[in-house]
């Protein structure tokens, strides 16, 4: 329908994954949760749609976006399938097929292989912990019974 060709480009690797349906449950989730109340006082104070959403919505939501923070950066991370379809050249290729050629390559030492593993893995980490309180607080916001 539209023809457009998206092999070997950068915009064939992030175009599929930008309507990403975990991040529009999770925040439709969580937005439901959101009182009502403090709208209504805000408008009553009032402010506008734009000030409501800025300075009450979003402060609210930060939990949730921590929760999609986390896991949005870690499934980009660790896109293996897609970029392995999309990207034809080695210069496109993300860390993980580059890690799977690496261990296919028989002069490549098990040495190199695991400290290769290890660098890619500390991006993830670091984002989980740059994150961590709300992702914690992001997870558990629906646990408390009352």
């Amino acid at each position: 329908m539209l023809h457009l060709n998206l092999i070997g480009t950068y915009a064939g690797m992030i175009l599929p994954v930008g309507a990403w349906g975990f991040s529009i449950l999770v925040m439709t989730e969580f937005m439901k949760e959101v009182p009502v109340e403090l709208e209504e006082a805000a408008r009553i104070d009032g402010a506008g749609e734009l000030r409501i959403f800025a300075t009450i919505i979003v402060p609210l939501c930060r939990p949730a976006l921590g929760v999609i923070g986390v896991f949005g950066f870690t499934m980009i991370w660790d896109q293996y399938l897609l970029p392995l379809i999309v990207a034809p050249e080695s210069d496109m290729w993300t860390l993980p097929i580059a890690l799977r050629s690496l261990r296919s390559d028989e002069e490549v030492g098990i040495g190199v292989l695991l400290a290769a593993s290890l660098l890619a893995l500390l991006p993830s980490i670091i984002a989980f912990l740059a994150f961590q309180r709300q992702f914690m607080r992001g997870l558990t916001s629906g646990a408390v019974k009352g």
